[in-house]
């Protein structure tokens, strides 16, 4: 399987337009992104791209971009250049197989990123993790849905979860969640394959949702009815004034606020069935 890469030149004046990118080309099936200094490189799975509406909002945001193809094989040795470990408020490591320091933290996550969205490295995976931090998952019931590299299902089982689900439409993410919960050694997580629709019939305590905003609009209603009173839910893939779209949604849907945190203009935000 081959990936497409669109690198885009972003103006030094106007970084705010990298993170617009982002939202609507993981909103056209873009799960991977990069940032380089001035350069935004984004990956999609070659059968998904479609090269009219990328076109279209390079010529709409008016930037300079170059698409390639990268073949699969090669895709490791790309991140090994450039995949860094991440270092969550001093909790959590998120590393790689060929990151061979040392790292004090409390929790170590090894994930071999291959193209699957979430390694740590977007602010939104990175707010959740920070979340998580604050919260204990002793003996709960965890769903993760749009998994991508299980990062979030795996935390969960550190911190002590019990029952896990692991849920992504992405047949890469679904095989790269599977890979990274074996090997990190848990034996607590349920891998699907499938949208919302393919959520097991039962209730959890808590619910990890990092995904687009049309998604979450359209999919929170489903997330409460498998949620119990008190179970929390998780939210991020959206920007920091979009919040009150969200808000609104869960309001309706009998969820109270408890707190968002801010990053790079993305935000990440916890709710409460009451």
């Amino acid at each position: 399987m081959n990936y497409i890469e669109v690198s885009i030149n972003i103006p030094a004046d106007n970084k705010f337009i990298a993170d617009i990118l982002i939202a609507f080309l993981a909103e056209q099936g873009f799960d991977s992104f990069c940032e380089d200094n001035n350069i935004l490189s984004a990956y999609i799975n070659e059968e998904n791209f479609n090269k009219t509406e990328v076109e279209l909002l390079m010529k709409e945001y008016n930037v300079d971009h170059f698409i390639k193809i990268i073949p699969q094989q090669n895709w490791n040795a790309e991140w090994e250049k450039n995949f860094d470990p991440i270092i969550v408020e001093n909790q959590l490591t998120i590393k790689a197989p060929f990151h061979n320091q040392n790292f004090d933290t409390r929790f170590i996550i090894e994930i071999e990123p291959k193209m699957s969205f979430g390694t740590g490295h977007h602010a939104t995976t990175y707010m959740m993790c920070h979340l998580m931090a604050d919260y204990v998952f002793n003996e709960s019931s965890v769903l993760d849905m749009g998994c991508g590299t299980g990062i979030l299902a795996i935390y969960a089982a550190l911190k002590g979860a019990e029952n896990i689900v692991a849920i992504d439409i992405d047949e890469w993410a679904y095989e790269n969640t599977i890979e990274n919960v074996q090997r990190n050694n848990i034996e607590n997580i349920q891998t699907i394959m499938g949208d919302v629709n393919f959520i097991p019939d039962r209730q959890f305590d808590y619910i990890l949702a990092n995904i687009n905003l049309n998604i979450l609009k359209k999919d929170i209603p489903a997330y409460v009815e498998h949620m119990k009173k008190g179970s929390l839910l998780f939210l991020s893939g959206f920007f920091a004034s979009e919040l009150p779209q969200i808000n609104l949604i869960c309001k309706e849907n009998n969820l109270c606020f408890i707190k968002s945190i801010e990053k790079e203009n993305w935000t990440a935000c916890v709710f409460n069935k009451i």
